[in-house]
């Protein structure tokens, strides 16, 4: 009798056992695989910005290139905006690396998230935007006026009006050399603003930040000149 006892003990044992360890592992995965938004979008705005990619490949399981590729993205729908036609293989190379560059030394700041009734996230994000382009514009347009003078006097003087493609790409030179100059020099951000990202489910039920949001991050995080003062000296 005492055996069978014994050996029920043991069953009820190894069967407790069991249950405790399937319940530990179930609460590690609900752990591990929880959706935490904060995490989310500083993981996210990291490899996009600064191109670190650890903590995104931990938040989405991509490969290591592919979270690489996130930033070489970014960084290419900032280059768009650039006419092709003008710029040189050179110019368009010291562009990307100087965007590049401006792109990691951006200033962000993840703040609370709250979950909204149909599953979407807001996060708070403060941003310091840089005021590099808007600091230098006043510097760039007197030099593109003094470009602009020297050629209507050398014409004055008998020599070829230059090809229109050819004036512009010597406009975007001058631009380079003022943005990197004064960059050198050091960064200047302006004041803080604050900015939600809505983190909602896509159609495969995975989480992503509204694009809307992104594009108004974009045009925070480096401060360009205002469209009143563009008016004003076009």
């Amino acid at each position: 009798m005492s055996g069978k006892k014994e050996k029920k003990h043991f069953i009820v044992g190894v069967i407790m056992v069991a249950i405790i360890v399937a319940a530990t592992a179930t609460m590690i995965y609900c752990y591990i695989n929880r959706f935490d938004p904060q995490e989310y979008v500083q993981a996210f705005l990291d490899v996009s910005y600064k191109q670190k990619t650890e903590s995104y490949i931990k938040q989405t399981g991509i490969s290591e290139k592919e979270a690489k590729q996130v930033f070489e993205d970014n960084l290419a729908y900032t280059m768009e905006k650039f006419p092709e036609h003008v710029m040189t293989d050179e110019m368009t190379e010291e562009y990307r690396e100087l965007f590049a560059d401006l792109a990691k030394k951006t200033s962000y700041t993840v703040g609370e998230a709250t979950r909204e009734e149909n599953g979407t996230y807001q996060v708070v994000l403060t941003v310091k935007p840089i005021t590099l382009l808007k600091d230098t514009y006043a510097e760039f347009q007197e030099k593109a006026q003094e470009y602009a003078t020297k050629v209507s006097n050398d014409v004055m003087n008998g020599q070829a009006m230059p090809e229109e493609t050819q004036m512009q790409t010597e406009i975007y030179q001058i631009y380079y050399e003022v943005l990197s100059q004064a960059a050198e020099k050091g960064l200047k951000y302006g004041k803080p603003n604050k900015i939600v990202l809505h983190v909602e489910k896509d159609k495969e039920g995975k989480y992503e930040i509204r694009k809307a949001d992104l594009q108004n991050l974009d045009h925070l995080l480096i401060e360009s000149v205002g469209e009143e003062q563009d008016e004003e000296n076009s």
